[in-house]
């Protein structure tokens, strides 16, 4: 009579120990962007993380989604459609390597032209450094120019091909000035690129994006990345 009982507890065992093999959901987190998604983008992407397909819409203006992943080493790709068999990857899809070392980072989407079946290419940006809180601005500067601006109360300077963060721009919520200016050469003067009013919320982070346009200056795309506590 103990035997089926023991063939039931040993093949009880025996599932415990697979499922507990299947890598778990953490607060690892990344959001997407893509500044200058030109209009014959796709609207939705995938993004494949080696096991689950993560549905993205695509924004020239917010964040996506947060995006919760496993933990572990991982290579994310970007593909049109569901990714159905790991085996057989388009190798023209754009891809990236994340070290389990990394827990949260944002991707910083562009247009690749040179790709004709998927034409976009990514740009990890890592947020461990623990350095980055409310308030705070992560400025990425993809130029080949220095950049500096007058945020408010704050001030800013990011070298070219640089990042750095900059304290928020009053003690609480309200608008303020962004004043930025760039120098052309490796040196010389700083010319202004451009001066606006914005709004900050004391509560959220934000990013600031400075990347080359083709154009006679660079072109500053500023994100809000608000997450509720719950």
């Amino acid at each position: 009579m103990q035997q089926p009982l023991a063939i039931f507890v040993m093949m009880l065992s025996l599932a415990s120990s697979v499922f507990s093999q299947e890598p778990k959901k953490t607060d690892r987190t990344c959001r997407l962007v893509f500044p200058e998604k030109p209009s014959k983008s796709p609207r939705f992407v995938y993004l494949y993380d080696g096991k689950d397909n993560h549905r993205i819409y695509l924004s020239a203006v917010n964040f996506s989604d947060v995006v919760k992943l496993k933990s572990g080493d991982l290579t994310l790709v970007i593909a049109p459609e569901p990714i159905t068999d790991p085996e057989n990857i388009q190798p023209a899809y754009p891809k990236i390597s994340v070290p389990k070392e990394i827990k949260n980072f944002y991707i910083f989407l562009a247009s690749d032209e040179k790709n004709k079946v998927m034409p976009l290419q990514m740009r990890m940006i890592n947020l461990n450094n623990g350095e980055f809180n409310l308030g705070d601005t992560l400025w990425c500067n993809f130029t080949n120019h220095s950049i500096a601006a007058k945020l408010g109360q704050s001030k800013m300077s990011v070298a070219a091909k640089k990042t750095t963060i900059s304290k928020g721009p009053l003690p609480s919520s309200g608008h303020y000035k962004a004043e930025f200016i760039f120098q052309p050469n490796s040196t010389g003067e700083f010319r202004r690129i451009t001066e606006q009013q914005w709004w900050f919320d004391a509560s959220s982070r934000y990013v600031g994006f400075i990347a080359d346009r083709g154009r006679r200056l660079p072109g500053i795309y500023f994100f809000r990345d608000f997450r509720s506590k719950g």
